[in-house]
C-alpha cells in the first residue's frame, strides 16, 4: 500500500486582531511509495477536503491541486488556492469544530485516489477563525499561538518560493531562523557591484548560473550574499521594532531592524559576550581561535564573510548581517560576528557590499 505522510498542517500566518487575512492554510507533506520509497520530482493529483466533527464527518470544503514532489518527495502548497469542488474555506465557521484534514492521492497525477490519510486540525488557523468568532478569547489565542509556535520550532519551516527548508529558534521573545537565507532569484559574480539595484552573490563564484551556484559547499553552508538593495528588495529603511520590512525574507518573516538586533543582545547580557553565545563553537567553520563560543542559543551563527569592492573575503573570520536600518544614502547597518572574541559588533558600511542575512519572525 502506498501511503502519504503528513508531517505539517497548520497555518502560518500569525494575526493579532480582525483586520482581513488571505484564506490559506500552509500544507507540507512527505510522499513515499509501497516500498517506503520517496517519491521525488513526479507531480501527484491530490483532493483536499475539510471535513467537520468526525474523520468521517461533513465535508464543508474541498478542493483539488496538482502539486509536485521535490527532490525529497516533499510537497508543499497552500490550501484554499486549489480548484474549489464545493463549500468556501472563508466561510468555515472555526469555533464550531472540531475540523479534520483529509487527503486523496493519485500519484500518477490524476483524480484515481488510492491514497487517504485523515487528521484533526489540531491549531485552528486564528486568521481564518477570527473572520467568523465574534470574539477570540486570550486563552484560545494564547493556546493557537502556542501550538503555531511549537511547530515552527520542532519542525522548522519550508520557503514555498525555492523549497530550501530552515530551522528555527527562540531566544528571548523572538523567533529567529537558525540558518543564513539561501533565497537566490539570480546571481553574479565580485565584480558586478551596486547600491541601489539588487546584487546576490555565492562566496566564491565568479558566474552567472544559479543551479551552478547552488552546488557549492558555500552556498549549502552559509548560503547567500545580498547587497542592501536586495536584503531591503525595495523597501524603505525600517528603525521599529519590528521593523516593518519585510524584504527579500519569506512570508511571516521579515529582515530585523538595529533595534531588533538589539533587543537580542540585551537578552544575551550585552555586546561584548553575546557573539561567544550566537556563533557556532569549534573550528569547523570558524578560524581558530573561536576559543569561548558556545551556541547556547542555537542561533549556530556562521562565518559567511562578504563581498566587498571586486572580491570575496573573510570566509572563516566574519559572519556580517544586514539590518533593515540605513544609515545615509550610501551606507546600512549591519552587525557582525568575529572569529577572536565574542564581541557582536556593530557598524554601518556601502550598501553595495554583500553580507548574509538572517530574518525575524513576525
Amino acid at each position: 500500500m502506498r501511503r502519504i505522510i503528513s508531517f505539517l498542517a497548520v497555518a502560518l500566518w500569525m494575526v493579532h486582531g480582525f483586520a482581513q487575512s488571505p484564506d490559506r492554510i500552509s500544507y507540507q507533506a512527505v510522499i513515499r511509495n509501497s516500498n517506503s520509497t520517496l517519491v521525488t520530482n513526479t507531480t501527484i493529483g491530490m483532493q483536499i477536503s475539510v471535513l467537520q466533527d468526525s474523520t468521517s464527518g461533513t465535508a464543508v470544503y474541498v478542493e483539488t491541486q496538482i502539486p509536485t514532489t521535490n527532490a525529497n518527495g516533499l510537497i508543499t502548497l497552500q490550501i484554499g488556492s486549489g480548484v474549489t469542488v464545493s463549500g468556501h474555506l472563508s466561510s468555515i465557521d472555526w469555533a464550531a469544530g472540531p475540523y479534520f484534514l483529509k487527503t486523496e492521492t493519485d500519484l500518477t497525477g490524476g483524480t484515481n485516489y488510492t491514497i487517504t490519510g485523515t487528521s484533526q486540525l489540531l491549531s485552528v488557523p486564528y486568521a481564518l477563525y477570527a473572520q467568523t468568532a465574534e470574539t477570540v478569547s486570550a486563552p484560545l489565542m494564547a493556546r493557537i499561538e502556542a501550538l503555531e509556535y511549537s511547530d515552527l520550532l520542532n519542525h522548522g519551516f519550508t520557503d514555498s518560493r525555492d523549497e530550501n527548508h530552515y530551522g528555527a529558534v527562540k531566544i528571548g521573545h523572538q523567533i529567529w531562523m537558525a540558518e543564513n537565507l539561501k533565497y537566490l532569484p539570480f546571481v553574479v559574480g565580485p565584480d558586478s557591484a551596486s547600491s541601489t539595484s539588487p546584487f546576490y552573490y555565492v562566496y566564491g563564484y565568479d558566474s552567472t548560473s544559479v543551479a551552478e551556484a547552488k552546488t557549492t559547499a558555500e552556498y549549502t553552508t552559509y548560503g547567500v550574499l545580498y547587497n542592501w538593495a536586495a536584503a531591503m528588495d525595495g523597501a524603505k529603511s525600517g528603525s521599529g521594532n519590528p521593523s516593518g520590512v519585510q524584504g527579500v525574507c519569506p512570508v511571516g518573516w521579515h529582515l530585523p531592524s538595529v533595534a531588533e538586533w538589539l533587543e537580542l543582545i540585551d537578552f544575551l547580557g550585552g555586546q561584548l559576550i553575546a557573539g561567544d553565545m550566537l556563533k557556532e563553537s569549534g573550528t569547523a567553520h570558524w578560524i581558530s581561535p573561536n576559543l569561548n563560543a558556545t551556541n547556547e542559543t542555537g542561533f549556530s551563527g556562521l562565518p559567511g564573510g562578504h563581498r566587498e569592492v571586486g572580491t570575496f573575503s573573510n570566509m572563516g573570520k566574519y559572519g556580517s548581517f544586514w539590518t533593515a536600518t540605513e544609515a545615509n544614502a550610501s551606507r546600512a547597518w549591519f552587525r557582525c560576528l568575529h572569529n577572536y572574541d565574542g564581541n557582536f559588533g556593530t557598524d554601518n558600511y556601502l550598501k553595495e557590499f554583500g553580507y548574509s542575512i538572517r530574518c525575524i519572525r513576525d
